[in-house]
C-alpha cells in the first residue's frame, strides 16, 4: 500500500521523503494506518526499480535535500497497483474478531474491561476524525472516504456495545460463563 501512496503523491508533485512522510501522517494516516518511520526504505527500493527518480536540491545550507519525482514506469505501476487494489478480493479484517472467537476460553472480567476500553478508544477516534474533517479542505471523493471510515467506526462501536451486552446478560444456550 505504501507504494500506491508514494506514487500517487508524486503524481501530484515532486517531493522530499520528509514531505511524503508528513503528507501520510497528516492526511492518509486516517485511512491507511501505515507506519512512516521507515519511509526511506520504500523510496530507495522504488528508485532502484525505476519507478521514481531522486534529484539533489542545493539550497543555502550545507545539508543535502533530495526530491523525488515519478518516472513513466512509475506512472504505469501506479495505475497497475490501483487497478489491482480496486478489485482485490481481500475483505477488511478486524483484529478483535480473533480473540472474540475464543471467548469461552477467556476470563469474562478481563474481556469486559478491554471491550470497554476499546469502546472508549473508538469514541476518541471518531472525535478525532470529526476534528480532522473540519481542519482540512477535502475534495468530494475524499469526503466520501471520510464518511466511509466514520461509518466503519460507528459499526464497530455498535458491535462492541452489543458484544458487551451479550457477555453481561448472555443469550440462552449461547451465553458466556
Amino acid at each position: 500500500m505504501i507504494e500506491i501512496i508514494i506514487l500517487g503523491f508524486l503524481k501530484e508533485r515532486q517531493a522530499s521523503g520528509y514531505d511524503i512522510k508528513k503528507f501520510i501522517e497528516k492526511k492518509l494516516d486516517l485511512f491507511s494506518g501505515i507506519d512512516t518511520s521507515s519511509i526511506y526504505y520504500p523510496l530507495q527500493k522504488m528508485e532502484k526499480d525505476g519507478l521514481i527518480q531522486k534529484k539533489e536540491l542545493r539550497g543555502q545550507t550545507h545539508l543535502k535535500k533530495y526530491v523525488y519525482k515519478l518516472t513513466e514506469k512509475g506512472e504505469k505501476e501506479f495505475i497497475k497497483l490501483c487497478n489491482k487494489t480496486l478489485i482485490s478480493p481481500r475483505r477488511p479484517s478486524i483484529d478483535i474478531d480473533i480473540p472474540l472467537y475464543f471467548l469461552p476460553h477467556l476470563p469474562k472480567k478481563d474481556v469486559l474491561s478491554r471491550l470497554r476500553l476499546r469502546k472508549r478508544f473508538l469514541y476518541q477516534v471518531k472525535k478525532w476524525f470529526k476534528e480532522k474533517f473540519k481542519e482540512y479542505k477535502f475534495l468530494p471523493h475524499q469526503i466520501l472516504l471520510f464518511k466511509h471510515h466514520f461509518q466503519l467506526l460507528s459499526a464497530e462501536e455498535k458491535f462492541i456495545k452489543n458484544f458487551i451486552e451479550f457477555i453481561k446478560h448472555g443469550n440462552g444456550k449461547d451465553s458466556y460463563n
